[in-house]
């Protein structure tokens, strides 16, 4: 159950790195966008909606961290490659980060420069740390 655990610490290590960007992107995008200005009007506190945004993060980012936990659990007879200790698991971690976030870049040019750092953040930490910290956290010597 090492995997599950260090699925939990990836997600959550994910929600404190990605926070502060994500809250101050939004904020400045509102100025561009007609419907983030009416979400986050200008007197909006940046400290607060960051709360709101780390809070959102922490509880989908470990929910996220869990299922995948569970997935390398599975997995767990992968091969090491490319860096990674379970080069299948961080294959799958890729292609289904790209599944999901290429439409975003796709549609939205404004968005292309987050979604691709958003993509390899994700990416890294899940698909690169999470097997490693499976691995060092495991009880069996």
């Amino acid at each position: 159950m090492a995997e599950v655990f260090a699925g939990f610490v990836s997600g959550y290590v994910l929600a404190l790195l990605s926070t502060p960007p994500l809250a101050f992107a939004l904020l400045r995008l509102r100025a561009t966008s007609e419907l983030l200005a009416r979400l986050l009007p200008a007197g909006t506190p940046a400290i607060a909606f960051a709360l709101l945004i780390h809070g959102g993060l922490m509880l989908f980012l470990t929910g996220i961290g869990i299922v995948l936990g569970l997935l390398l659990l599975a997995m767990a007879s992968g091969d090491a490659a490319a860096g990674s200790l379970n080069g299948p698991f961080s294959l799958f971690v890729a292609a289904a980060a790209l599944a999901l976030l290429a439409p975003f870049a796709i549609v939205s040019r404004r968005l292309r420069p987050y979604v691709v750092a958003a993509y390899a953040l994700f990416v890294a930490v899940f698909g690169w740390l999470m097997p490693y910290l499976a691995e060092w956290s495991s009880f069996d010597s």
